[in-house]
């Protein structure tokens, strides 16, 4: 029987890789999955297997052959259980990869490769007691690579020793992240030797991706670096999320883009409460995708958002509940209000 080189992929499918972060993976995915199967020596050894994670972790794919891999499809969610997917992994790797015993040699170390864009929303280190940098000898090589400007990289430092940065999320970006997973890949299934553990060579990375070499600030117990709100078009009813990053400087969350949203993606609920966020903190609103209103309003009877501009004088019908709203204009409700967040 053959010896497997098993890759895993945990990629980070919450709702701050919207727009063209999620859509660079699943091209990035597309291409990796041709190149590698025109590769023969990845044909023979490679055995795919993909896991995702938002408000909880699943096992999208076990581990499959790569002739038989199905490119899987990724939904966005809100929330990043990290530690969820971790222990997913842990449980597949004591389950699926074969062992060496004393008469027959088992699989090579398995590559996991760890994609994710944001900071946790679950307790992530109770998965470190079965995998990372802490597990003596480690049960996989493991590729931890932080995208954007809003990574938590102590987290990643605390589950590997191997931890990439790749701070523009442009598509050419990913683009390149994907050639060198897939050139990494196909050089492990190669040098797959009696000496090797399927490891990265990690002297040949793309010039926009960099290893973390120093010990990375903990960004828990601080304010979150990006928070989104879910909203409703008061023209077309139709949803979008609000995309916020704080601010330090000013002490308070600047809007950065709106994202459209369909139906089935509103659908998605998050498991347990999220937290709220104080109106004050939000330094206006970006532009609505559906319509262009360039302001934000909320319902006080159902806790819907939507668009709104502040020259319009006509009352707006809530797209939640239907309920006719009128502005305030001596200004009552200047102190504030609290907002639901949706979980990036």
């Amino acid at each position: 029987m053959n010896r497997r080189l098993p890759v895993y992929l945990l990629i980070d499918c919450s709702e701050s890789m919207i727009g063209q972060g999620i859509d660079a993976v699943r091209s990035g995915l597309s291409t990796m999955l041709t190149s590698l199967r025109r590769d023969p020596h990845a044909l023979e050894s490679v055995f795919l297997s993909v896991i995702t994670y938002d408000a909880s972790a699943k096992l999208i794919c076990p581990l499959t052959p790569l002739i038989d891999f199905q490119e899987p499809q990724l939904r966005l969610r809100p929330g990043t259980a990290l530690g969820a997917a971790l222990e997913i992994l842990a449980n597949r790797i004591s389950t699926e990869v074969r062992k060496t015993t004393h008469v027959s040699k088992g699989d090579y170390r398995p590559l996991v490769i760890l994609l994710t864009d944001g900071q946790p929303s679950d307790n992530w280190r109770a998965a470190l007691s079965r995998i990372g940098t802490q597990v003596r000898p480690r049960p996989a090589n493991i590729y931890a690579i932080g995208c954007g400007m809003d990574v938590d990289f102590s987290v990643l430092q605390s589950i590997t020793d191997v931890v990439l940065r790749m701070e523009d999320m442009a598509p050419e970006s990913f683009g390149k992240l994907f050639v060198w997973l897939t050139a990494s890949v196909c050089s492990a299934s190669i040098g797959t030797g009696e000496n090797s553990d399927g490891g990265i060579n990690l002297q040949k990375l793309p010039d926009n991706i960099q290893k973390v070499e120093t010990p990375a600030e903990s960004l828990e117990g601080g304010p979150l670096r990006q928070v989104f709100l879910r909203v409703r078009c008061s023209v077309k009813r139709s949803p979008y999320l609000m995309r916020y990053r704080f601010d330090p400087l000013a002490g308070c969350y600047q809007p950065s883009f709106a994202h459209q949203l369909t139906e089935e993606e509103v659908q998605a609920t998050t498991e347990g409460e999220l937290p709220s966020i104080q109106s004050q903190l939000l330094n206006g609103a970006p532009k609505c995708p559906w319509c262009g209103k360039p302001g934000a309003g909320h319902c006080g009877n159902c806790g819907t958002m939507f668009c709104a501009d502040s020259s319009d004088t006509e009352d707006i019908i809530c797209p939640g509940c239907q309920a006719v709203l009128s502005r305030n204009p001596d200004g009552s409700g200047s102190k504030g209000f609290n907002l639901r967040l949706s979980g990036g």
